[in-house]
């Protein structure tokens, strides 16, 4: 474990930024996340401007090039290896560029950048207890691994661990969540949602129609709420990450899974091929991304490559001249 930090004001020397811009972006059509503009500027200028309000002075990004760096902040930048390799790998070519104690690690893509910078340097100035590092949690009990702080040597030691038990086991690539397992983090509680993402159209569209107006970005229940109701009533807020976690328990999964991408597929091939085909596509989508994972490849990464394959389809299946509406009252 890392000794702990002393109480004191943020400095740009203790600590430095790494950025992940590098995503494929599949369920927004292939779009740079980075460089979406939701009402105020590219995401990217939003988070790199939130450092230089914080008081950092440096930054890697891993990606492509941001379109924006302010004056005050030092940026470099690379790429993973190979490109869309995941976060793990973003995070390993990023290490030999830092040569700071502490990394405040963050993705592309949030919107409410300036509060979760805030939110993770002020609880990181109070010390971390003499634990590896800290990490928001969402209000689904989530840790969100690319809103974190993290001491240098220590998340170097655990991508070395990880990539050296992947190799052992034949795996390509090393998944995040392999990494931080290793480490003895802090959960940071995000009450407010700072940490809520982009992920897909909806996402855009709701925080671009709430843009300037200091709303929390939509949950996982409210989007399900939202996008998944019937005539039989809305999803009870929380109940599908209650069942999530008992049914992970049950089936042995560690992996965090993506809920909005899995329901989003089933909301798709509902409407555009018919009603019990979905649950037969997620069935489906879930072999797949089983036998990819063996494999090595990042689960996040290919479950959007592969939920996107499908919605897709389920699109060009509803467009065709001979496909009719469904009105099965099947499996919803």
């Amino acid at each position: 474990m890392t000794a702990p930090l002393p109480a004191g004001s943020i400095q740009a020397g203790p600590i430095q930024a790494v950025v992940l811009t590098g995503g494929r972006g599949s369920r927004l059509g292939g779009a740079a996340k980075a460089e979406l503009d939701l009402g105020d500027g590219p995401l990217i200028a939003r988070l790199l401007d939130a450092l230089v309000a914080a008081g950092v002075g440096e930054a890697v990004v891993v990606g492509p090039p941001p379109s924006h760096v302010p004056d005050a902040l030092r940026v470099r930048v690379t790429r993973e290896d190979p490109p869309f390799g995941g976060p793990a790998a973003a995070v390993q070519a990023a290490i030999p560029l830092l040569d700071a104690p502490w990394v405040l690690l963050l993705a592309c893509d949030l919107p409410r950048s300036g509060d979760v910078v805030r939110l993770l340097l002020d609880r990181w100035a109070g010390g971390t207890g003499g634990r590896d590092g800290l990490v928001l949690v969402d209000d689904e009990q989530q840790p969100q691994w690319l809103a974190g702080v993290y001491a240098r040597e220590a998340l170097a030691a655990a991508l070395r661990a990880a990539t050296s038990e992947a190799t052992l086991a034949g795996r390509r690539g090393v998944r995040m969540g392999d990494v931080v397992r290793r480490l003895q983090l802090e959960p940071v509680a995000d009450p407010s949602g700072a940490s809520r993402d982009v992920d897909t159209p909806e996402d855009v569209e709701w925080w671009r129609r709430r843009a300037g107006d200091g709303g929390a970005g939509p949950t996982t229940n409210e989007r399900t709420t939202v996008e998944h109701s019937g005539k039989a009533g809305r999803v009870p807020a929380g109940a599908l990450g209650d069942w999530l976690a008992e049914l992970q328990g049950l089936l042995g999964i560690e992996d965090r899974i993506n809920v909005d991408a899995v329901l989003d597929v089933a909301r798709d091939v509902a409407h555009g091929v018919a009603r019990p085909a979905a649950p037969l596509s997620t069935f489906a989508l879930g072999l797949a991304l089983g036998r990819s994972a063996a494999t090595g490849v990042p689960v996040d990464e290919e479950l959007e490559r592969l939920a996107a394959l499908v919605q897709r389809r389920a699109l060009e299946h509803a467009a065709e001249p001979s496909a009719e509406p469904s009105t099965e009252q099947g499996t919803e």
